[in-house]
Formats: C-alpha cells, structure tokens, sequence
C-alpha cells in the first residue's frame, strides 16, 4: 500500500512542529527552492532556509522599545505638559492581527512610565529653572495619579500585575518594644587585662539597690565598696561582692555581670585603603540584671545638682578655616550633662571637646536638626523636645520636618523617641512636666494641619499646637490652634488640677507683617482633657511676644516683650474660662534684648534674659553689668509684682562682647543660664571666638554659685535649653548607672511607639475582592491590631505578631490559604497607617520561581511587581534620583511581563532554536529534525514540476 503527501501538506507538518501560522506554504517552498539554487553557487553562505523561516514567524506584536522611531525625551515631557493621558491603550499600536488586549495594556503601562522617568529625568537637569520644576512637578504628581488609576482600573488575562512588591508575606520594620531585663554601661575597664583595678570603682563609691516585687515591702540593698576592705576593686571582685550583697538581702532576680565589649581595631589609612595594624583592645561594662517582675530602683546617699544641656555643635554648613581649607558641614545635637555639685564625679567615658565637670554627652542621632526644650522628671529621667528630619523608622516626615518626644534616663541612654506625626511641617518650642511626673506637655508651631484630613483656614500658615503625653510617651490628647498666622506657642505649664497653660503670640491682622510688625500675645486655657477653656489677649498694638510661663496654685505668670519692654504679668484662674488681670510689672526696654524665661518658687518670681539696659526697674541691683554689651540677667519679683524691698535683680557677661541667654530654669533658689558668649566671662576664660556657657545665679546675694565654660566640635557651639535635676549628680554617673528606676514599664501600644497615628488607615483585598479598611486605634498593639485585620478579612489573611530585632514585636501578614492572594494598599496621604508601620504596597502570595519568573503557587499565573513606592514626587534632588532609579524598575519589569507573554505564545521548540541561535550550539536533536525536514523539502521539490504529490515511503 502506498500513501502520497503534497509538498503544503508537508509544511503544514514543519509548521506545526515549530508552531505558528505566519508564513505561506508556497512562499516558503519557493524560499527554499531559492535559497538551495542559491546554496549550490555560493559555499560560503551559513544561512539555513528552514530555519530563517522559523524565526521569521511572529508571535509577539513588535514592542515600543524596539521599534526603529521612538520618541524624544522632550516630546514625551511636552506631551505630559499639555494634560495628555498618559496611560491609554487605545492609542497602543500593534503590528500583529489578533493579538491578546494584554498587549496593549502592557504597551500603554510602559508609555506612561517612560513618560514619567522622562519628566524625572527633565527635572534632574542643572538649569531648570523654579517655575520650571514647579510645572514638571505638577505633570508629574498629575501622571502619577494616572497610574494609580490605570492599575486599579485595568486587568490582564494571561498574567497579574501589581504595583508594589511581590512577597510570600511581608513583616512591619516598625515594631513596639519589648521590656528589657538588663541595663549595660559604657566601658568602665578598657586596660585590655580584665584583672586591672577599675577607676570608676575607686574612692567612695556608695550607692543604694531597692528591689520590689509586685506589692511586696521593698528590699533595701546597700552597697559600699569601702566593705571590701582591702580586696581589688577589679571588675571581677567588685561584681562578686555586689551580689553577695544583693543575696544575702534576699534579692535574688537581681544581680550584676561583667559584659565584654567589642571595641574597634586599631587602624591606619594606606594608599587610600584602611589597614589595621592592632586588634582591638578588649574593654568590660558593668551589666544590671533585672526581672519584669520586679522593680529595681539606684538612688545614691550622696548627690548634688546636674545640669543637662541641649545644644548644636560644629559647623551648621560648610566653612573656610584660618588655614583657608575648606570645612564640611558636621553639626551635630547633643545633651550634655554638667555635674554643678562640686563633688567631683568622674566621668566615666570623657567625651571630646570635655569641660571640666562635663560628665557625659549623649549624642542624639543624624536625624535631630535641634534642640528646643530640655526638662526633668522627678525620677530623674529626662525629656528632650527635638525637631526632627526622619521618623524613628527612618522615613521622611510627611511635612519634611517632624517634632520627637524623646525621654533619656540620667545616664544618657534612650528610653523612648515618640515622633509627633504631624501632617505638616512643626517645630517644638517648649516643653513641660507635671509635678508628679505623670504627664508631659509639648507646645509648638506647625505650618498647615497637624492632622492628616484636617482643614484649618490657612494651609500655608504657622499655627501654635499642644499636646501631652502620660510618662511612658503615649499621646492624650492633642489641640491645634486656627487663628490668624502666623501664630505659635512659646511655653507651656501644667497646673496642680492638670490643666495647661500655654503662651505665645500671634500676628494681629493677616496682612504679611515684619518681624516687627503688629503682633498680640496671648494665654490660653486647656482643661485635663484638652478641652480649650479660654483664651486671652495679653498685650496688642506692637511687636510683642510671650516666652514663659509659670503656675503658682490659681495665680498664672507670664513674660514676654511688650514694645521692646520685659514686662511681668500676673493672671486669677480661679474661673478658667475668665482669666483675670491681676498685675502687670514693666521691667524697662531690653535694648533689643530678650525675656528666656520665668518661674515662681516659694513666693518669689523668678525672671530671666539677656539686655543692653544695665538698669532695669527689678529692685536691687546685687551684681553689676560688667560691660555695655549685652548681658544676661536674672531677676527676683515678690508675687504680687508691686515693687518691693527684696526685688533684686543680678547681671552676668564680660566687659566686651554679649553674652546671649537661651534658657532659664530656677533650682534650689538659683537661677539657671545657658547661651552663647563671645567675651569674657567671671573666672571663665575664653576658649574660642563663641563659647557656651551655663551659670547659677544666686540674685539676693549677687553671687554665682556654679558656672562652667565650654565649646564644641570644630569650636562651634549653640546651646539652646537647659533643666536641672537638684539630686541628679552622684558616683551613679561615675558608674555609667542611672538614678531611680532601671528597666522600666514600656509602652506596647503601636500609636506611641512607631510612626503610626491614630486614625491612620490601609487597605486589604483578598484575591482580587472589594478592599477592607484597616483603621489603626489608639489603644492597639501589634497583637490588637493582627487581629483587627484577620477579623476584617474573614480570616483569609493569617495576620499574627513576630519578634523583630531588639526583642521588639512586630506585624507579619500571610495569605491564610495555598494559592491566596493579599494585596496591600497604602491608606491616604497624611494618614497612611501601611508606610508608617513599615509595610509596602504590594502582593503577598505564596508563590515559586520558574524560568526567572515568579508565578502563584496553584494557579502557576505569572504575577509581577512594578516595586513602586506609595509615593514618589519631585520635591527634592534627592526625590527626583529617587523617582528616576524606581521608574527605571518598574520600566525593566513591563519589559519582562512582555517577555512572558511572547514566550508563552512561543512554541517551545522555536524558543529552543532561538536560544540555540543565541548562544551558537545548536541541540542534537533540534539539527536532527532540522535535517530531515530540509531533506524532505529537497526531494518532493525535485519532483514537484511534475506532480504534486510524492509517495511518503520515498520522503524517508
């Protein structure tokens, strides 16, 4: 029996072995009767008919990348100038009949995104102009609103593809802390021979552990190292007795360890390239083991005065020195300890740049910009009011700069950093504890709504805010001023009921005014719950302004300027909501000086600042001025303000240059400054052009019972507040240990501890489902808010909490189930709970990687990750970089989904034979099949004038 194939019938076999339909059966008989007239003349040619013709069946329409003409940069950013949608996959040209939508969907992706990367790119140039970049910005931002449309709008039927990232589950970089159960000091023994005598351990060195458990009588461990007798004070022996102490009292949760510590090698630069040319010396700290259990609590029988301090060092920008080189900006924020008992505590780590009674310094990190307000709690800690740069997570604040709350312990090491979370730009100015201790109020200025969503009559002006905060940093309530702006709070006071108090001033009309225009003071009235009480106008018709504040039972002081004049005023709050003038006291013109403070103690009203008027109405005069520059002062005022006989007022500064006032506080009935000299001091040799200064002004006997001169890195320093603790001063410090409470109850809650307001927001959809809400409380923690989430989503999503670094706890989000999909959507802007937890827009699924492409476990869909932030915009060069190196990305991922797909349609043995084409080795079997199909072609061409059909047995 014999069979006949036809030579279309033949091709149609070739065809459907490498797949496609694009190429005609006759063309390609007669190409291959060509190319073999062809082949038989020429034996230098490579080219294989059968296989030119493979390859040229398309599969894919042409990608836009790859066509011959593509457009400028600057026609793609003129196109996005004139409002043109920059997303449109009508407009997608395809050169392939049939192609699936994906394709244009795909290709109009792509458009958009390069046109955005091409205004990025536009606005990265040197000489755009202002207006210019405001205009890129705004087509900009207005494309990037397109996107988020398009990708919520537009759905692909061979592959998924989101936005964000792609995970197998995500876990929040943002975490709440965990209780620590052991406090480590600096070194304390860095000879490099752990048997060495410590100094820190030598002298009188006494000090008291109380151990409580739950509410149990509070064990009392005192600790002598003179009983020690004659034994080495090594870190060993002193470690060894103080928990034989510590057992033989009953204390048996509590002890101390020697901890070693890694130092850094000893290393020289060489040919640009570091060599180390020494290990590192070891050193030992001394290490306090606690349990949550109980309570431990240092105090030291022995303790005078400390005085912290906050203040900026080094250069704020780049300088020439004497030398004429050039210095980098360096400025770094400090708190600095002073030890003012005249005990002569050693400091155990002697910071650079040390005064002599400089205990410690704390550096405060790259992300504080300053310094405003310093105060201290009754146990002792000490809470810093900074503006800030980036969150506690790192991150821009959404206003570009932030106000932080931070609470350091007498040692110098962090408790808690809470940032305020404001919407807009803020700036703290004051800083306030309650008598006990319990609550902390902040004050300050925001420009624009403190709140995300918030509406305030001028979006552009400066308003005053107050807030407060229980000791452990969670946020109780929060008040923002909307009156005429500009408008700010200078300071703030608690009263004994609770109440705030709080002073500033604010411009009269809203015409733009000088800095020396119109302004009013005023003192407002907050109830313990933040309800705004009252609110009265001080002084008006001049440039005035209100800077302290004080409290003394009903009676509320205040100081300020008033027409260039100090003036004292005396306010009844017996009925809050009708503040009654009580007095007023005009201390004389300042000479353009300025009021830093003011405080009641024991019937007196303490006053403070810096003049030129060497004779202002305060009373006596105990220290004279020593110079016409300007001076600081301190003055004493009888509670009434009426002029009395023990009203007295005292001077300080040099005989040349000013001696400028920056803070103020009362402590043991001295008067406490600090600011900045550029002459000489009493007894205080100058050290460079501008020094720091603090000093204790005792005003009724004209004397100065402390004062203490200092500088900074690069000679530069700003001190800008100053707190006292009266017994903060102790062999504690010589130690590296704190005073009152050691490892202390921590907050758990997520709106006190990470970035995270109340009220913030994200969304969750479910394979492919209708988003949930996710609205963070105030009251939640991590473990709260994991099951707020999985509730929401009907437990498809296994929300749970993870331990994060430190010993912290975080969030983690998985799907619930194989081959589930969980999108994460960031909230809106100014409230976006997902950002500020740490969290990226994206996909969790569980998934696998095939071929360089991940694909969803069940299903084996392709999905991809575009990678894109929540936000991205133009307002910085670093953003525009930003923008560039995230669009380029996501650019590079649309070229790989449209890989995907072409290779999908793609038989598999074509794929095979472009890669062979690629790589030059052609597979054994591919050439074998190759071979037969031309030697078929050639035989049935041979015959084909004659008959168009040829017996299959004579093909093979």
């Amino acid at each position: 029996m014999s069979a006949t194939i036809g030579a279309s019938t033949l091709l149609s076999w070739y065809q459907s072995f490498f797949g496609g339909t694009g190429t005609d059966p006759n063309a390609e008989l007669n190409a291959s009767q060509s190319s073999s007239a062809s082949s038989s003349s020429s034996s230098s040619s490579n080219s294989n008919p059968i296989v030119d013709n493979i390859l040229s069946v398309q599969y894919a329409p042409t990608a836009p990348w790859n066509e011959s003409s593509l457009p400028t940069q600057s026609q793609l950013v003129k196109q996005a100038m004139s409002g043109a949608n920059l997303f449109n996959p009508a407009a997608a040209q395809l050169d392939m009949q049939g192609a699936s939508a994906d394709y244009k969907n795909l290709f109009a992706l792509y458009s958009g995104l390069n046109t955005l990367y091409s205004i990025a790119t536009e606005a990265s140039g040197k000489n755009v102009s202002s207006l210019q970049l405001s205009q890129l910005s705004s087509a900009f931002n207005n494309g990037m609103s397109q996107l988020s449309s398009y990708l919520g709008e537009t759905s692909f039927s061979k592959l998924k593809l989101t936005a964000g990232t792609i995970q197998q589950s995500q876990t929040s970089t943002a975490s709440t802390p965990q209780q620590a159960t052991s406090y480590t000091t600096v070194p304390l023994n860095t000879s490099g021979n752990s048997s060495a005598l410590v100094p820190a351990f030598q002298g009188n060195v006494a000090f008291n552990v109380a151990v409580q458990l739950g509410g149990t009588a509070t064990l009392n461990v005192p600790i002598n190292l003179a009983d020690m007798g004659s034994t080495p004070r090594t870190m060993g022996n002193v470690v060894a007795f103080m928990n034989g102490q510590l057992q033989a009292a009953g204390a048996e949760g509590v002890s101390f360890s020697s901890a070693p510590v890694a130092g850094p090698p000893d290393t020289i630069q060489v040919g640009g390239k570091t060599v180390t040319v020494a290990a590192p010396t070891p050193s030992w700290a001394l290490k306090l083991n606690t349990n949550p259990a109980e309570t431990v609590t240092l105090t030291a029988p022995d303790a005078g005065p400390a005085v912290y301090i906050g203040q900026t060092v080094g250069n704020t920008s780049a300088s020439t020195n004497g030398s004429g080189q050039t210095v980098a900006a360096d400025a770094q924020s400090q708190l600095v300890k002073f030890d003012a008992s005249g005990d002569g505590v050693v400091s155990p780590s002697q910071p650079a740049n040390a005064s002599p009674d400089q205990i410690s310094t704390t550096q405060l990190g790259a992300s504080v910009s300053g310094v405003q307000a310093t105060a201290v709690a009754p146990d002792g800690s000490v809470y810093v009011l900074a503006d800030v740069d980036a969150t506690a997570s790192g991150a821009a604040p959404a206003g570009g700069q932030d106000v932080a709350l931070q609470k350091y312990d007498s040692a110098g090491n962090l408790i808690f950093s809470h940032d305020l979370g404001s919407a807009s730009s803020a700036s703290g100015l004051s800083i306030a504890v309650s008598a006990d201790g319990s609550q902390v109020a902040i004050a300050g200025q925001v420009t624009g709504s403190l709140t995300a969503g918030q509406t305030v009559n001028d979006p552009t002006g400066a308003n005053s805010f107050v807030a407060v905060y229980d000791g452990q940093g969670n946020q109780t309530w929060i008040n923002q001023d909307d009156g005429v702006t500009p408008n700010q709070a200078n300071a703030v006071a608690f009263g004994a009921d609770g109440s705030v108090y709080v002073t500033g001033q604010a411009q009269t009309t809203t015409t733009p005014q000088g800095s020396q225009g119109p302004s009013n003071s005023f003192l407002q009235v907050f109830s313990p719950t933040g309800v705004s009480v009252a609110n009265t106008q001080i002084a008006s018709g001049g440039p005035n302004t209100s800077n302290g504040i004080a409290v003394d039972g009903t009676d509320v002081y205040v100081a300020g300027v008033q027409n260039g004049d100090a003036v004292v005023t005396e306010y009844d709050l017996s009925n809050p909501q009708s503040p009654t003038l009580v007095a007023s006291r005009d201390l004389g013109s300042l000479g353009g000086g300025g009021i830093a403070g003011v405080s009641v103690q024991n019937g007196t009203v303490y006053v403070a600042g810096d003049t030129r008027n060497t004779a202002l109405n305060a009373g006596t005069v105990t220290s004279a001025a020593p110079g016409s520059g300007l001076t600081a002062f301190a003055a004493t005022l009888s509670t009434g303000l009426a002029p009395a006989g023990s009203d007295a007022i005292a001077y300080y500064g040099g005989a040349s240059g000013d001696t400028r006032v920056t803070g103020m506080t009362v402590s043991g009935g001295d008067v406490y400054l600090t600011g900045a000299a550029t002459g000489d001091l009493p007894g205080e040799p100058a050290i460079g052009a501008q020094d720091g200064f603090v000093a204790a002004l005792n005003v009724g006997a004209g004397s100065v019972d402390y004062a203490q001169r200092f500088t900074g890195l690069d000679g530069q320093v700003a001190p800008t507040s100053i707190a006292v603790a009266p017994t903060g001063a102790s062999v504690l410090d010589q130690l590296g240990l704190p005073q009152g409470v050691i490892d202390g109850a921590v907050s758990n809650l997520v709106t006190a501890t990470t970035n995270v307001a109340a009220g913030d927001s994200f969304q969750i959809a479910v394979n492919g489902g209708s988003p949930v809400t996710i609205t963070v409380q105030a009251t939640d923690t991590m473990a709260s808010l994991a099951t707020e989430i999985a509730q929401a989503t009907g437990y498809t999503v296994n929300a749970s909490t993870s331990p994060a670094a430190g010993g912290g706890t975080a969030l983690e989000i998985k799907p619930s189930y194989p081959g589930s999909t969980v999108k994460l959507i960031d909230g809106p802007a100014g409230s976006d709970a997902l950002t500020a937890l740490g969290l990226k827009p994206g996909v969790v699924a569980d998934t696998t990687e095939k071929n360089n492409t991940t694909l969803l476990q069940g299903s084996n869909q392709a999905i991809f990750g575009l990678g894109l932030p929540a936000t991205l915009d133009l307002s910085s060069s670093a953003d525009i970089k930003t923008a560039q190196v995230q669009l380029a990305g996501a650019v590079s991922v649309v070229e790989n989904a449209y890989q995907y797909l072409k290779n999908a349609a793609t038989p598999a043995n074509v794929l095979a034979l472009q890669k062979a084409q690629t790589s030059g080795t052609t597979p054994t079997y591919l050439s074998n099949e190759i071979a037969n199909y031309q030697s078929a072609l050639t035989r049935l061409t041979a015959t084909s004038s004659a008959s168009s059909s040829s017996s299959l047995t004579s093909l093979f």
